[in-house]
């Protein structure tokens, strides 16, 4: 009789819950590859389907930048001495990070500072997405000293501490060459699992749609501040749609559990009748609303792996949005993902004073009205997926973890 396999031990930190969806089907596909995975993480709801066993469910922590993490200080200190103890006690094969870069890189540099001797994989690498509109970090070689030490903190850490970086976004690959990282542009894992589940009609009947009119989807974000903000743009611009196009049906997928207390007391007041979806009906409404609306971030990554057109729309809390116009120098032509990927505004992104009920009601309407515009969105987004997307992107993954796990062993 065969001996049973040794089960792959992994830690996985993901930071939210975009990352926490990311590391589940990870695990799924490392799963099927080695027949049996045992999992440690810092995750929420997915990894948890997916047989891990989560110390601390992120999705509840996420927060908003700089000075809401700051204000969480004290809790992602704790937090970051509970996966590091786990880690130094467990031993597991490998440390895999996710996204949260900040968390994850100076996680990284403290465990081999503590001699962890297993193999540490970046999954949903870093990238600077500036890269992508400005040529300067595309020719890096050519640039002061000052500037290339600017843009190489982050992969010095990467280079120093990291085995491995498995790179989803084809932005800036340049510097991973230059600064000597071993990495792999693997493709975005969206653009094989944004699948629909349901079908259309089913879709359509969960979501209260009478006859042929259009559904419009709304997903005001994963955190608390995003939904309170953003959410209540969008519930008002779904009240003024409702009065211009009566039959206009809207659903919204509520991103995790503790959020929707929250959300159905912003839809009291609301002029339209919003459907609310259970978390797993996402991909079914990207795939088969005609319009959705979105707040920046991994829904715009979404709703472009499935081709779906859609309308960025995003702001802050009003003291938030004073520092960070004040007080920070990150700016980028375009904070859409589409637009960034390619180069162009191709998807309208409605940010800071933009993002109002009136402007988003006013775009929504007139994308709706106009088939040639959103055919045009279509194409557009059919180009941003040809650039984004790899084949087997996850089994590929899997196996450049498992390669490097194995190298780490000896």
């Amino acid at each position: 009789m065969e001996a049973a396999k040794t089960p792959l031990r992994l830690f996985i930190s993901a930071g939210e819950l975009s990352g926490d969806v990311h590391a589940a089907r990870l695990v799924d596909a490392l799963a099927k590859r080695t027949g049996s995975v045992e999992v440690i993480a810092l995750g929420s709801n997915s990894l948890k389907a997916a047989g891990a066993k989560v110390l601390f469910d992120t999705a509840r922590g996420a927060t908003l930048g700089v000075i809401g993490n700051l204000l969480q200080a004290p809790q992602k200190l704790r937090l970051f001495n509970t996966a590091v103890r786990n880690i130094m006690d467990a031993k597991p094969d490998a440390v895999i990070l996710i996204d949260s870069r900040f968390f994850n890189l100076n996680l990284a540099r403290v465990l081999r500072q503590k001699c962890y001797q297993g193999a540490i994989i970046y999954y949903v690498a870093p990238v600077m997405w500036q890269a992508a509109s400005d040529a300067r970090y595309r020719d890096i070689a050519q640039q002061s000293e000052q500037f290339r030490a600017n843009a190489g903190r982050r992969f010095e850490e990467m280079r120093k501490h990291v085995d491995l970086a498995l790179v989803i976004y084809p932005v800036g690959l340049e510097l991973y060459d230059y600064f000597g990282i071993n990495y792999e542009f693997v493709g975005h894992p969206l653009c094989e699992t944004v699948k629909p589940t349901l079908g259309k009609d089913e879709l359509r009947a969960l979501a209260a749609v009478e006859g042929n009119a259009p559904l419009i989807g709304l997903m005001p974000g994963s955190r608390k501040e995003e939904v309170s903000v953003i959410g209540r743009e969008l519930i008002g611009a779904a009240s003024i749609i409702a009065r211009q196009i009566p039959c206009a049906a809207f659903a919204l997928p509520v991103a995790h559990p503790s959020l929707r207390g929250q959300i159905q007391a912003m839809l009291k007041g609301a002029k339209a009748n919003i459907k609310l979806l259970e978390p797993e009906r996402r991909f079914d409404l990207i795939a088969h609303s005609d319009l959705m609306v979105v707040a920046s971030g991994t829904a715009t990554h979404e709703c472009a792996a499935a081709g779906t057109p859609h309308i960025m729309a995003y702001r802050l809390h009003p003291a938030l949005d004073f520092f960070y116009a004040n007080f920070t120098r990150f700016r980028l032509p375009a904070y859409a993902f589409p637009n960034i990927i390619a180069g162009r505004r191709i998807i309208p992104e409605l940010i800071r004073s933009e993002c109002s009920a009136a402007n988003i009601a006013d775009a929504a309407i007139r994308l709706l009205g106009s088939e040639s515009e959103m055919e045009q969105m279509r194409r557009d987004l059919a180009e941003v997926r040809s650039k984004i997307c790899k084949p087997n992107s996850l089994d590929r993954s899997a196996e450049l973890v498992i390669e490097a796990i194995s190298r780490r062993m000896g």
